[in-house]
């Protein structure tokens, strides 16, 4: 019998050198390590880059929103009652009609539009029309340069027509405080205190029954104006200047004057001028709702009066005569809730950059390098496993 022996192949070459000890534990080791810094340094860089972007919205895009919009093009429209109304064509040579209207229901649509802005400040286009009964009255066209924060009057933009004012016009600033403020007063081209009146979460109802829930805080202000001479030329343009002394007794009669006055002006009449020149004042008292976040005006309640007199450089001393207009007006539904809604909105944009995001942002990004940190410190398990030093 012939007996085969089968050959064996030799060894591989790694199974006859005894393996290295700790080598698979090592490469391991530093791969999980070369891992955890990259790791590490992602997460450091996410964190300080979330903390950045904190800072950006807190301080470049909450500032660039809380301000007045560039585009700016808001109509309100106010409704009420024209207690009192001149009637011009009651002025006409022999007329009998009425010389003053009473009760003809008022609206009045004013339009705030920015014409042109830079950084800190817009110019803004400020127009008043009034109707009464449906029949237009004259109205009122100015632009101011304001500044887009405070709203106060602003020099570091220029532009045509600009007028002259010392006090805020189209609204309060951005965010309003719990503080008297200054107003101007177009009519008169005098200052007016806007006083601090304390807060309200509600406003009288536009159909005059109780009051209307706003669903956030207001700051209320009231104005008070007293009895200035108007000086304003647009308005001033729309009022009769003078009239022949001869017209005078026919158009007192018709005024209805009491007893006391007519005594005062027949006494002075026989020392009048054949054309007399006449002035007006106006004054006036507002209460205002103002949203504290932006500075909208949610609500107002107004009552303007002009009167027209014998001006003091006539007799030594002004003569009272008439009132001319007495408007009682406030928001119409429409307005008030597009102001209620554009508060809200504003609060809840300015919260979002102002509070939120960068609130947010700034707890990961300070968790992220927190994490970053602690990951540099070496755990028993991989040194155990001969994991080395991270």
């Amino acid at each position: 019998m012939t007996l085969v022996l089968e050959q064996q192949p030799p060894a591989p070459a790694d199974e006859l050198e005894p393996a290295r000890p700790g080598g698979h534990a090592r490469k391991s080791g530093r791969l999980r390590a070369h891992r955890l810094r990259r790791t590490r340094v992602a997460l450091a860089l996410l964190g300080v880059l979330l903390m950045a972007a904190a800072g950006v919205v807190k301080f470049v895009v909450l500032p660039a929103a809380d301000k007045l919009p560039a585009n700016t093009n808001t109509t309100n429209v106010y409704q009420g009652t024209a207690r009192v109304l001149l009637n011009q064509a009651a002025l006409a040579p022999g007329s009998t009609a009425p010389l003053l209207l009473s009760n003809l229901p008022l609206q009045i649509r004013e339009t705030v539009r920015v014409l042109k802005v830079n950084d800190s400040a817009a110019v803004v286009d400020y127009r008043v029309s009034d109707s009464a009964a449906g029949k237009a009255l004259p109205g009122m066209d100015n632009r101011y340069a304001v500044n887009r924060t405070t709203l106060a009057p602003s020099t570091s933009i220029s532009g045509t027509g600009l007028t002259a004012i010392r006090g805020l016009t189209i609204s309060f600033p951005i965010p309003t405080q719990p503080r008297n403020y200054t107003g101007w007063v177009q009519d008169t081209g005098r200052t007016t205190p806007l006083r601090f009146a304390g807060t309200a979460a509600s406003v009288p109802s536009p159909v005059g029954t109780g009051n209307a829930a706003l669903g956030f805080q207001t700051y209320l202000f009231v104005q008070t104006t007293p009895p200035a001479q108007i000086t304003d030329p647009q308005e001033l343009a729309s009022l009769p200047r003078g009239l022949p002394k001869s017209e005078v007794p026919a158009l007192v009669g018709r005024l209805h004057l009491p007893a006391s006055e007519l005594a005062s002006l027949g006494t002075a009449f026989a020392k009048l001028p054949n054309v007399i020149p006449l002035a007006y004042t106006y004054s006036a008292r507002f209460t205002y709702w103002v949203a504290p976040n932006d500075g909208v005006l949610v609500d107002l309640r107004a009552t303007e009066t002009r009167a027209v007199e014998l001006p003091a450089s006539l007799l030594g001393t002004a003569v009272p005569i008439a009132t001319v207009s007495e408007f009682v007006y406030t928001d119409s539904p429409a307005t008030l809730q597009a102001r209620i809604q554009e508060a809200k909105n504003d609060s809840s944009a300015l919260s979002l950059f102002g509070t939120t995001l960068p609130l947010s942002a700034l707890i990961v990004g300070c968790a992220l390098l927190v994490t970053a940190v602690l990951l540099r410190r070496p755990s028993k398990v991989a040194l155990a496993r001969g994991g080395g030093r991270l």
